[in-house]
């Protein structure tokens, strides 16, 4: 049994929806596809959607899925996240556009070596960094900085700098030829237009540090704003507009900020869907234990609640993974003299376990007695009227939890939810044990627990 999920093998520029897809998504990549391939004009598109709402997987499996089509075009993935330790962006996302197109036999070589002899000029502050680290700190003056960093190229590329600098005219003109070299990239015809185009898909932007993420932003709009060039950006706005704030102060627009560099927004559901099978997040639920082996005997009761949560409430996929994880460590649910366990222990610990990883506020709520039951059921798909009229159609969590959370609890509950209070001491006239008992279920179980 495994406590963390196992990242997912994608091959990124091969593999595509088809093996991968959980959540039927392959439509809103038709969408992604046609949106870049109609628009030949520089174009920033963000991918937005809520932490934990597939993203990067979303992305990841788009490159592979319209390189399959009859595009004349390139696509590149960079992980913001895994580059946001150096300095300049500039640097690490040129490297990888260039690694990205070595080999293509279509792509302009001389056009990416362009790219690769302008960029070290525009990121400068990048060579700094990667020399003082080099150097073991030895080098400490800025002068000396820049000495040992042209002193660190191999002797090709710098003879190829000092070249650089001799005939053109400081930054302006290398961002020039780094323009150039774009445009020569994407091969235009006679009439300006693109015949190729380039995709650069970064993501796991807001999970950067904010100057990296807003720097790559200002970037992507000074350096790479080329007919034919495309970026789509895997982000949570919300988020990236709080690394604007960050810089910029609490006061700052962030949104109008952001406008500025995005042109569209291509929004992933915030929350999962149903199918034919029931709700996405049962399926990836399944999925999780299937690679995890989670077994569990609080599995069937909690796949059965997870049927029932209405699609506002739907769990997202984060939520769910930290759900498998909670299940992983949970201990085995004790049992009697006889062996056996009570319904309403399962039926409990299933409910619970689902409340910690989706709303903890509303389990907090509950095990100090300040929730309601409208504000429960609401959660769960039905209404306290409902159950307490016995008009819940055999949904069963409803009519246990229902004692707990009545503000009037002498109203009439079915026989033998009544019978199972007795069997245990709690029932009518013992509201407080029988609360009691379902705070020491938590913290019986997981009250040590945090995810």
């Amino acid at each position: 049994m495994r406590l963390t999920v196992p990242e997912p093998k994608i091959d990124i520029y091969n593999d595509g929806f088809a093996k991968h897809d959980k959540l039927d998504r392959v439509s809103q990549g038709r969408q992604l596809s046609e949106l870049v391939e109609r628009i030949s004009e520089p174009m920033v598109i963000a991918v937005d959607g809520a932490w934990g709402s597939g993203k990067s997987h979303f992305l990841k499996c788009w490159v592979g899925e319209h390189l399959k089509g009859e595009h004349n075009t390139e696509v590149v993935y960079f992980d913001a996240f895994e580059h946001d330790f150096l300095d300049d962006p500039l640097i690490a996302l040129t490297g990888v556009i260039g690694e990205r197109l070595a080999g293509d036999e279509t792509a302009s070589q001389s056009a990416l070596q362009g790219l690769k002899r302008a960029a070290p000029a525009l990121g400068r502050g990048l060579l700094r960094m990667g020399v003082s680290v080099a150097t073991a700190g030895v080098v400490t003056r800025a002068d000396d900085l820049v000495d040992a960093a042209a002193g660190s190229l191999e002797q090709g590329a710098q003879d190829a700098i000092d070249s650089f600098w001799k005939k053109e005219d400081g930054k302006r003109a290398a961002m020039k030829a780094f323009r150039e070299a774009l445009v020569k990239l994407i091969e235009p015809d006679d009439g300006a237009k693109p015949t190729r185009r380039l995709i650069v898909v970064v993501d796991e932007l807001d999970r950067c540090r904010p100057d990296y993420a807003l720097s790559l932003l200002e970037i992507v709009k000074h350096f790479f704003n080329v007919d034919g060039v495309h970026f789509v950006l895997g982000c949570n706005m919300e988020a990236l507009a709080g690394s604007v704030r960050a810089r910029y102060g609490a006061e700052y627009d962030a949104r109008l900020y952001l406008q500025k560099f995005i042109s569209i927004t291509f929004s992933l559901p915030k929350r999962e869907r149903y199918s034919e099978d029931g709700p996405y997040s049962l399926r990836y639920f399944d999925s999780l234990l299937e690679q995890t082996r989670v077994t569990h005997e609080l599995v069937p009761y909690v796949q059965a609640l997870l049927r029932k949560i209405p699609l506002p409430n739907q769990p997202t996929l984060r939520n769910i993974e930290s759900l498998v994880r909670i299940l992983a460590v949970c201990p085995a649910v004790d049992r009697d003299h006889s062996g056996q366990c009570r319904p309403s222990v399962h039926i409990s610990l299933a409910t619970i376990a689902i409340l910690k990883c989706t709303r903890p506020e509303l389990l907090g709520k509950v095990l100090s007695f300040a929730s309601t039951a409208d504000e429960f059921h609401t959660y769960f798909g039905a209404s306290s009227r409902d159950a307490a009229s016995g008009d819940v159609h055999g949904d069963w969590h409803f009519v246990y939890w229902l004692p707990l959370l009545m503000e009037k609890p002498d109203i009439e509950l079915p026989e033998y939810i009544v019978s199972c209070y007795n069997s245990c001491g709690l029932g009518k006239g013992n509201e407080f044990l029988r609360r009691r008992w379902f705070v020491s279920l938590h913290e019986r179980y997981f009250g040590v627990l945090s995810i």
